[in-house]
């Protein structure tokens, strides 16, 4: 929290903090590149989708 606190303060002491933060944000994404994510199957072959036999056969008793 102090160092939150204390960025803050150093921020609000630049003559244009809104330019500083924005300066700051393109630094972000410099850094923290984000990667493709495999979460939730997105960009996945989901193969077939038919219910095999067996499942239809369960269903249907």
């Amino acid at each position: 929290m102090d160092v939150l606190l204390e960025f803050i303060t150093s921020l609000l002491e630049f003559p244009d903090p809104g330019d500083k933060l924005k300066e700051l944000g393109e630094l972000i994404k410099d850094v923290f590149q984000l990667m493709p994510s495999g979460k939730h199957m997105i960009g996945r072959d989901l193969g077939r989708l038919e219910p095999t036999p067996s499942l239809k056969y369960c269903s249907a008793g």
